[in-house]
């Protein structure tokens, strides 16, 4: 198993990053243009849990790249951390999709 590594990780309330698909396309865009085995992670509540992130109620965002992290610090807010985290976990337990956007029903009856 690899030695940590220092990322950068954005964390957001729980559907501040995910609540409307975005961040879901942006990371399976990325996925699709640069191979599955981007350093490009989104961690669930969870996960951000079982990684020791700290906070409460949050979700994140890891990657290797600060650009990247930035840019979406931009679109979704958020506080950007850096912290030393175990590639080969992410690759192992964060290669899921955020889930999709909530779809609600605003016609009115």
């Amino acid at each position: 198993m690899s030695e940590p590594k220092a990322l950068y990780v954005l964390i957001a309330p729980i559907g501040q990053l995910t609540g409307n698909g975005q961040l879901r396309e942006t990371i399976n865009e990325r996925r699709n243009r640069k191979g599955k085995g981007v350093p490009f992670w989104y961690l669930s509540p969870s996960l951000v849990k079982k990684f020791k992130i700290p906070g409460e109620n949050i979700e994140a965002v890891v990657a290797e790249d600060l650009t990247a992290i930035d840019w979406l610090k931009l679109r979704f807010g958020g506080q950007r951390l850096n912290l030393s985290l175990n590639i080969d976990e992410l690759h192992e337990f964060a290669n899921e999709l955020p889930p999709p956007p909530i779809v609600r029903d605003i016609s009115s009856t």
